[in-house]
């Protein structure tokens, strides 16, 4: 007999999450269950997720309640022809939509199925997007991408594949980069506060943090040190006991950790920060032992997510390459680190950046620097920018910012 979702499955759910499925529990009967499993798989995490996707949320359920039965029927053809088994149908999905969902992912895999069921999500998605799409932002979104912290400079050609779509300067004066950089921040976030919509992550300590704005949100790889302990500790625990076998059953297990679970780990007490700290954790591969890789995620992640108005990265060295049970233990011996490669890790994460940050919205206003740290090297990428071309002039990071303004 197949399952029939009922408003005693969301008892577990968070406060807003609740609410908000409660209030959609007619509708959500209607879903074919592949659908349904997914649509609350986001939403119970309401909760703790940034303006921007609780937007989205609100927009995706304003959009299917607005239909009549007829045209939602349509608009599902897609998900409810895909293949489920007589044992998923009857489960209680709604209980625990993201377990469910791998589920629904391993059968999809095991029948051919992916393929269709990625064509599906992407015609509903681009339906979706067309009948409500995201608002552009109040100002051009700004990302700015630091590298090469402690390297060398004139050994790797920089910024190859983010010239042909801006302009490379090659006399930029380093002296007071960083401050001059964080003193344009402040004016802009003093100017266009927003909750969530700047921040400024570090993969090392971050710079002048006590002068930092207290709106400019500040999460940096040294900072989350507690936090990235506490989870490789749990991570050999649950290897050595036997508790999880493969990596298909840690990733179920710590895509399911709450921060409360890991002890106390000296981070942020704002729970959104907190849930979102420990997700670059939890979710990035190679996040917790590599901080180039948490950089380059975390800005994936906060473009994707948040999608801020303005975006700091900072990349520092990351550790020497060492076999992985020496890179898993929480209390490895002291680390050597590799600036040189570090730099070539920032050059490409920059350039993921800026794709990244081309998939927002207002992307045609949106403006892109990328620094090399301390050196004479820059690239700056806007509409006020010229494409392909290259600069001998003398300037410094301040002028690159009021040029691209």
């Amino acid at each position: 007999m197949a399952y029939a979702i009922e408003v005693a499955d969301f008892s577990k759910y968070p406060v807003q999450a609740r609410a908000l499925v409660t209030k959609h529990v007619a509708l959500l009967r209607q879903l074919p269950v592949v659908f349904a499993a997914l649509l609350l798989s986001e939403i119970i995490g309401y909760d703790w997720r940034f303006p921007a996707e609780q937007a989205d949320i609100d927009r995706q359920l304003h959009y299917l309640s607005s239909m009549d039965e007829p045209k939602l029927r349509t608009v599902m053809a897609g998900f409810a022809g895909l293949p489920l088994s007589d044992a998923m149908k009857a489960e209680r999905w709604a209980v625990a939509p993201a377990e469910s969902i791998e589920k629904l992912t391993a059968y999809l895999w095991t029948v051919h199925a992916m393929d269709r069921f990625r064509e599906v999500a992407q015609t509903y998605q681009e339906a979706q997007t067309q009948a409500g799409p995201e608002p552009a932002p109040a100002i051009p979104r700004l990302c700015v991408v630091v590298i090469g912290k402690g390297a060398a400079p004139g050994t790797v050609k920089l910024f190859q594949k983010l010239q042909p779509h801006g302009t490379y300067f090659k006399q930029v004066n380093p002296a007071g980069g960083l401050q001059q950089l964080f003193t344009a921040i402040d004016s802009r976030v003093q100017v266009h506060p927003s909750l969530y919509g700047h921040w400024y992550v570090d993969g090392g300590s971050p710079y002048g943090v006590a002068a930092l704005p207290e709106q400019l949100v500040t999460v940096s790889y040294a900072g989350l040190a507690p936090l990235r302990n506490a989870l490789l500790q749990k991570v050999n625990t649950v290897r050595s006991s036997g508790e999880v076998v493969g990596p298909e059953s840690l990733r179920t297990l710590l895509a399911s950790l709450r921060p409360d679970q890991l002890g106390p780990t000296e981070t942020s007490s704002d729970p959104i920060l907190r849930h979102f700290e420990l997700s670059l954790l939890t979710e990035g591969s190679g996040t917790q032992i590599f901080s180039t890789t948490f950089v380059q995620w975390a800005g994936r992640e906060l473009l994707r997510r948040a999608r801020p108005l303005t975006l700091v990265l900072r990349f520092a060295p990351r550790q020497m390459d060492r076999p992985m049970n020496e890179l898993l233990l929480a209390n490895a011996p002291a680390i050597q680190e590799d600036p040189m490669g570090s730099l070539v890790d920032g050059d490409m994460g920059a350039y993921y950046t800026w794709i990244n940050l081309m998939r927002l919205s207002g992307a045609e206003r949106s403006t892109f620097v990328v620094w090399f740290e301390d050196q004479q090297e820059a690239l700056a990428v806007g509409p006020s920018m010229a494409k392909q071309a290259s600069s001998a002039s003398a300037c410094d990071l301040t002028q690159i910012l009021r040029w691209l303004a």
